[in-house]
């Protein structure tokens, strides 16, 4: 025969059998073990032992920055522009969820029922009312129903309409309260925004002593408020350097400026940041991702940000709120994504360097947006009169 036959001695053969049959019985007596540890929620069950779940990460807490009466403001809050009542208590409802302590709305909104709802369902939840910092504003008088005919008309529609502010969000204090543009003398209240006044087409702002007027008659009214304990801080919005001027000598002075600021503006547009740390005013950002709000195409998608998003393990929109913060710029954000909501939260953790500073400080793709839209600091005009909104 071509194959040899391979023999095999009785006893190994035994041997072999006796040794395969006792392993057998040791693995079925193992995996009856191993089915009565399983039931029995002693081992885990399946092929590998299941790991313990990881905690999700708590994010760092977020800074405060002191106003000059003491008040400790959030450096970050959730904005609420351009939703319905339904759409606004849905995105406060997520953002406090997502840790945000911070909620910014507006008389002009016309949603702050809505975001009333979200803050009494919190309440009830067991959140206090002084872990929620509320800031809203009131127009600059001559527009959305707050006449500049006079100054005393000025004056009492200001204090009507934080009294409206008051009632709308169903709070006994406000924390902050922001005048949200200069005025518009001579308009009697009826243009519903700032861009269908006659002040709007020369951003002329403050330069008028009538203007100067109202500034005063409207601040008198907000200083009452906050003297009789219904606002805890107060602010302006959209003022620039004359506007401010205005009220020098007033006390309390605006603790807040809240102006149009983001990445590629520069660091200091118009020089309205470095106005704002002379006076020993909190500079806030709004629109801080540009575009109205929506996010300009360079800070979601563009290189410098991408680039450094990946260096530091975060996002493009995170690299952008960053710039901002490590400024000590205060940030107003808009979203209602939770997953968004928690990925602006998530920008304490760490901290830019000096030369990535530089790279985004020189970034200039949105050198034609200015800080305010109805009012311009003539001394930092630039040099086209082109404003993007």
């Amino acid at each position: 025969s071509s194959h040899s036959a391979r023999s095999f001695h009785p006893a190994i053969v035994s041997r072999s059998f006796t040794m395969a049959m006792g392993h057998a019985v040791v693995a079925r007596c193992m995996c009856a073990a191993s089915a009565l540890l399983c039931t029995f929620g002693l081992l885990g069950c399946g092929k590998e032992p299941t790991p313990a779940p990881t905690p999700a990460p708590t994010p760092a807490p977020m800074p405060t920055l002191k106003l000059t009466n003491g008040v400790e403001m959030p450096i970050m809050s959730a904005g609420v522009w351009q939703y319905t009542p339904e759409e606004a208590e849905k995105s406060v409802e997520a953002a406090l969820r997502a840790g945000f302590t911070h909620i910014d709305t507006a008389y002009d909104y016309k949603n702050q029922e809505g975001v009333a709802k979200a803050i009494t369902s919190a309440m009830k939840a067991g959140k206090k009312r002084e872990s929620i910092f509320i800031t809203t504003k009131v127009p600059g008088c001559g527009m959305q129903n707050s006449s500049a005919v006079s100054s005393d008309a000025c004056k009492s529609d200001t204090a009507t309409r934080i009294a409206d502010d008051l009632r709308q969000l169903g709070v006994e204090y406000i924390d902050l309260l922001l005048i949200h543009f200069p005025p518009c003398p001579g308009e009697d209240g009826s243009p519903q925004s700032p861009m269908k006044s006659k002040c709007f087409a020369d951003r002329s702002g403050c330069s008028q002593q009538k203007s100067c007027d109202m500034v005063k008659a409207q601040w008198a009214a907000v200083s009452e408020a906050y003297t009789n304990k219904k606002l805890k801080a107060v602010g302006v919005s959209n003022y620039c350097s004359a506007c401010l001027a205005c009220l020098e000598g007033q006390k309390p002075f605006p603790m807040v400026n809240q102006v149009h600021f983001q990445l590629g503006m520069g660091p200091d547009p118009q020089g309205f940041r470095t106005l704002a740390e002379k006076k020993g005013v909190v500079l806030q950002a709004w629109s801080p991702l540009g575009s109205g709000g929506n996010g300009s195409d360079p800070i979601m998608h563009g290189n410098l940000t991408t680039q450094l998003g990946k260096k530091y393990g975060k996002s493009p929109v995170q690299i952008a709120l960053k710039w901002i913060v490590t400024k000590n710029v205060s940030v107003s954000t808009k979203s209602s994504n939770p997953d968004h909501l928690a990925q602006n939260l998530d920008i304490f953790d760490f901290e830019l360097g000096a030369d990535d500073m530089k790279k985004l400080d020189d970034a200039t793709f949105a050198a034609k947006d200015e800080p305010s839209f109805l009012c311009r600091d003539k001394a930092h005009e630039p040099a086209t009169t082109e404003a993007i909104i």
